[in-house]
């Protein structure tokens, strides 16, 4: 459990007095579907938009689901789920520090990939990698991981509208990597497998390959 002294005070919600940890989307400027697929974007039900504060985001709830989960307490709950900018990312040292916040790294030197992490509470929580050429206008996809207690939440799915909000004009290519949970999740991800080689890519590698020594 996250435990962080700000100010003299203790945010550490393990007595739930944030609520718990909902379901995360990449925002939008218009929300059509739940995660469930009922629509929203008719008058059929009141709209309501909660604020989680375990987060500190707004979000929305779908009252559909909510009487779905009502009737059956073995449903997951997916009926409220909270809002992230993924356009909105702090430089390190100048994130807000309390709630969820994207953490946005330059490049290391030699190279064209750049990290952008998922803090909550200052602790990361999950991290994607990804090489943008803006000379040929393509990007890669390095990695993505999300800490196993926070997984099946959206973390994943944010981080990749994070690094794509970057470049989103961009060609963008993702590996198949290894392993079945991740390969399930790179099956979700709309990006092809390969894409022409980025010669950019390489002679930077290049450049950056450090001197041996005799």
């Amino acid at each position: 459990m996250i435990d962080h002294h700000v100010d003299g005070s203790v945010r550490s919600g393990a007595r739930g007095e944030f609520g718990g940890l909902i379901r995360v989307r990449p925002a939008t400027s218009r929300l059509i579907v739940c995660l469930r697929g009922h629509r929203l974007d008719l008058d059929l039900y009141d709209k309501h938009k909660p604020y989680s504060h375990r987060y500190r985001l707004h979000g929305t709830l779908c009252e559909v689901c909510r009487a779905q989960e009502g009737c059956d307490p073995a449903a997951r709950h997916l009926a409220e789920w909270a809002h992230l900018d993924v356009t909105v990312q702090h430089a390190p040292g100048a994130d807000p520090g309390d709630g969820l916040v994207l953490v946005a790294h330059p490049s290391a030197a030699g190279t064209l990939a750049g990290r952008i992490e998922l803090r909550l509470d200052r602790t990361e929580v999950g991290v994607v990698t990804a090489s943008p050429c803006a000379s040929c206008q393509t990007a890669t996809l390095d990695y993505v991981h999300v800490a196993a207690e926070y997984r099946r939440l959206g973390f994943g799915r944010t981080l990749v509208a994070a690094a794509v909000a970057r470049a989103p004009s961009f060609r963008w290519t993702a590996p198949l990597p290894d392993g079945p949970v991740a390969q399930s999740f790179r099956a979700r991800i709309a990006m092809r497998r390969r894409g022409p080689p980025c010669h950019h890519r390489q002679q930077v590698r290049s450049e950056g390959e450090p001197v041996s020594s005799p």
